[in-house]
């Protein structure tokens, strides 16, 4: 028996530790690897690529921050636009025929769509697996609408969010794990002493 309260307690002790360097991790600030900044006007039935770093990875955010005036929807993409699009010449703005392929061969590569009419958008998105990212936007309005953005790619050492959370599940099953270990060491102590 008491060879596994050891054996239980070691684990337990190496858990919270683990949990604590996790969390640690979890706080170290992200850098920025590439952004995209500006504004432009999307033509009425038209789709612009804004924002294309590649490929992405799980220690990776895409931020966005969009500014609209007018109606535009905005779509995270699962694709490498200039392999997609761009057929070895490089261009940024597209017909609806283009999109409306993508929609129908592919729904799968599309992480996300949200409509923005005459207000602001924010997102930020975190990959849960390495994937091409890009950002575009498409004008399904029968107006040229404008558009400001400031979007980043931003890099850090762990997921933040996801290590946290397994920080904070792993350190209370350490401590569970860890406890009858120490006080069967304290106990012990006392007993020497007195």
């Amino acid at each position: 028996m008491k060879r596994w309260t050891t054996i239980l307690g070691r684990g337990g002790t190496t858990l919270i530790a683990i949990s604590l360097a996790l969390l640690i991790v979890s706080f170290i600030p992200q850098t920025q690897s590439s952004s995209s900044k500006g504004s432009m006007p999307i033509r009425a039935g038209q789709f612009s690529v804004m924002f294309s770093p590649g490929t992405i990875t799980p220690q990776q955010e895409v931020q966005v921050n969009i500014t609209v005036k007018g109606t535009l929807t905005i779509y995270l993409l699962e694709i490498n636009a200039r392999a997609q699009f761009m057929n070895g010449t490089f261009g940024y703005e597209f017909n609806l025929t283009d999109l409306q392929e993508l929609l129908k061969e592919h729904p799968e590569q599309i992480p996300l769509e949200h409509e923005v009419e005459n207000s602001g958008y924010k997102l930020n998105y975190t990959p849960s697996k390495i994937m091409n990212a890009t950002v575009a936007v498409y004008n399904n309005a029968s107006e040229t609408a404008t558009l400001e953005f400031d979007m980043a790619l931003k890099s850090s050492l762990a997921p933040g969010d996801k290590v946290r959370t397994i920080a904070y599940f792993a350190a209370p099953i350490g401590v569970i794990m860890a406890v009858p270990w120490l006080l069967s060491g304290w106990k012990q102590r006392k007993n020497k002493l007195a």
